[in-house]
């Protein structure tokens, strides 16, 4: 934007292994994102939270869920096992 034209503008966009990252746009009073995959661009009207949340909803998840997962990893959780002859 900033003086560029929309040259991909997509509706629809699932974050994939070629996405290398999903930042937010301004245009005008809107944040829309700007997706970089490996070897595309792409512009999409909707916020990066929103194509994420709707990401994680599509592979089986929730944002929400992911975080309580992120929160966990601070921890190390360590698994012992005990062993009984």
């Amino acid at each position: 934007m900033n003086g560029q034209e929309i040259s991909s503008l997509i509706d629809e966009y699932e974050i994939n292994p070629n996405t290398m990252v999903v930042m937010p746009l301004a245009y005008g009073s809107k944040i829309y994102s700007q997706i970089w995959e490996l070897e595309d661009e792409f512009i999409s009207p909707f916020k990066p939270i929103d194509i994420i949340k709707k990401s994680c909803t599509f592979f089986g998840s929730s944002y929400e869920g992911l975080n309580d997962m992120e929160e966990l990893k601070k921890y190390r959780l360590i698994k012992i096992h005990t062993f009984y002859n």
